[in-house]
């Protein structure tokens, strides 16, 4: 899944460091700072596995759990102002050390002491709480009657109507009405604790933290923009004319993909789903019967969990008993978690990509090599191969997906760049902001007497700047398919070299080096937007050539 479970478990560091640890006031030689690391981490991998089974029972129901006691494992390691001093300090001269491994132990710790930090803050945590509880229990209201969400984004897709379709639209207007100030007061919190630590804002902070350049990622959105703006322009105009609208608007939009590209469920049997994923995986080369991976099917509030509980020899996933190629999608994305964690093969726990605290590891990555999963289940002759659906059926799939996608890519983007110019300066009117994003990447205008809708967003209040890795994610994924195709050609769906190759390129080093030299490696470029496009229809097909 992705980083759903961070924010909490950062909230609640409170407890003392071991007695050994705040005893150690100066580390002199790199032999003592190994021991040092060594001991650090034995107690940080400790708390990441109490966190891994407290969070599957929580969900699993298979055991007792106490999620505050687990969270508090990871307290002396994030409160303990002698430990960052001397990480930080060695890290100023790891250069000096020749030894590349420890330089970059000491690299992820940096990071995490920074992330802990500043999810522990307890004024974020206080008012981000508070936040959080008011829009979970929110009380919609149309036409004078009770309704959720959930209803209203089914209603928006069968309504006919565009007049009621734009009502409906505007529900959770008032819910941002009522959050937006403490939104507000939540981003500039964030802002203040993120310049103590030498940042010019929070999601120049965050980005950091997972070393994603913030020049090159607004640089390839913008890329992005720019090259779907004509394909999105003509969608634009088709449908306004099959809605036969005067003016398309942002209640338009689900009504207008409701039969969007689909294959049927029956192609997607869900008692076959484990079935068919060992038999694909086994024919590439996976070990599937000797994997230390547990699968469960269970009602839980997300599409899919995956759980990193001790790294290499205890992953565990849960799936939501839904239907149809989606859910397929999801059990091989969660699949792909799983498979990295039980083939990471490095000795050091902070290198090992636990997800717990921000900074350990780079959420796009982590979503993006799960989605290349994902991505086999999109694949025509995939498609051929493990389902029984036509081949004019697949056709007209593959020709029509792109529209979803695409609008997809362009609400993520409006959504990105609203919440990315929020931290740049919350003193600005975000209504109008909000307004302007909707033109400029949706081509609507809401009009200034649409209510807002920003605040009514859970995700920029529990799930902080994190818009982007689901558009990374998908050109990563992209790109590996690519990089598959150009190495395999159509055998990536059915030759036993193929896992190997992923395990070697993109599992077993785990956080050894940058994720984006193990992209480079992997497919001999740096992550670049081309590929996406690709998927999308956008651009032609270009083969990587690789030794």
């Amino acid at each position: 899944m992705d980083y759903r479970r961070i924010v909490s478990v950062a909230l609640f560091v409170s407890l003392l460091f071991s007695s050994c640890m705040h005893k150690q006031q100066r580390i002199s030689t790199k032999t003592e700072l190994v021991k040092f690391l060594d001991s650090l981490e034995q107690q940080y991998e400790g708390a990441c596995r109490q966190m891994g089974v407290a969070n599957w029972n929580s969900y699993s129901k298979e055991g007792p759990y106490d999620l505050d006691a687990a969270k508090q494992e990871f307290a002396n390691i994030f409160s303990d102002t002698t430990a960052r001093k001397i990480i930080d300090d060695w890290r100023a001269q790891s250069s000096s050390l020749a030894d590349p491994l420890l330089a970059r132990r000491l690299e992820l710790w940096h990071r995490c002491f920074i992330g802990g930090a500043i999810y522990a803050d307890p004024d974020v945590a206080k008012l981000e709480n508070a936040l959080q509880q008011r829009i979970t229990n929110f009380k919609f209201m149309y036409n004078a009657s009770p309704t959720t969400r959930a209803k209203i984004n089914i209603a928006l897709r069968e309504e006919r109507r565009q007049s009621v379709r734009r009502k409906l639209w505007s529900v959770p207007g008032k819910l941002s009405a009522a959050a937006a100030d403490d939104l507000i007061k939540l981003v500039k919190l964030r802002n203040k604790k993120a310049k103590s630590l030498g940042f010019s804002n929070y999601y120049s902070l965050a980005l950091s933290l997972q070393a994603v350049d913030e020049e090159w990622l607004l640089a390839t959105l913008n890329s992005l923009e720019e090259k779907t703006r004509p394909e999105f322009e003509q969608f634009i105009t088709t449908f306004r004319k099959r809605l036969r609208v005067k003016q398309f608007g942002a209640w338009d939009f689900e009504y207008a993909l409701r039969e969007g590209a689909s294959l049927p469920d029956k192609y997607f049997p869900s008692d076959s789903v484990f079935k068919i994923i060992h038999r694909f995986q086994k024919g590439i080369g996976f070990a599937v019967d000797s994997l230390r991976i547990k699968e469960v099917v269970k009602d839980i509030p997300y599409n899919g969990l995956s759980l990193a509980i001790h790294i290499p020899s205890d992953s565990r996933f849960l799936l939501n008993p839904t239907k149809g190629k989606g859910f397929y999608g999801v059990a091989f994305h969660e699949y792909g978690h799983a498979l990295k964690a039980v083939h990471t093969d490095v000795e050091y726990a902070i290198l090992k990509g636990y997800e717990w605290i921000p900074g350990a590891q780079c959420a796009a990555y982590e979503e993006g090599i799960a989605d290349m999963h994902a991505e086999f289940t999109d694949d025509s002759l995939w498609l051929a191969m493990f389902t029984k659906a036509k081949s004019k059926e697949i056709e007209r799939y593959v020709q029509e997906r792109g529209l979803p996608s695409l609008y997809r890519l362009r609400r993520l983007l409006k959504d990105f760049f609203i919440e990315y110019e929020m931290y740049r300066d919350p003193g600005q009117d975000m209504a109008a902001v909000e307004r302007a994003m909707f033109k400029k990447y949706l081509l609507v205008d809401p009009g200034k007497n649409e209510p807002h809708q920003y605040a009514a967003s859970m995700w920029y209040t529990s799930y902080p700047c994190y818009y982007q890795n689901y558009v990374l994610s998908t050109m990563i994924a992209t790109q590996l398919q690519e990089a598959l195709t150009s190495k395999f050609g159509s055998e990536k769906l059915k030759n036993p070299k193929v896992a190997p190759w992923i395990i070697q390129y993109l599992y077993c080093g785990g956080e050894t080096e940058e994720w984006t030299s193990r992209i480079r490696s992997a497919t001999g470029k740096s992550l670049e937007p081309g590929p996406y496009l690709r998927k999308l229809g956008i651009e032609s097909m270009r083969l990587i050539s690789r030794n």
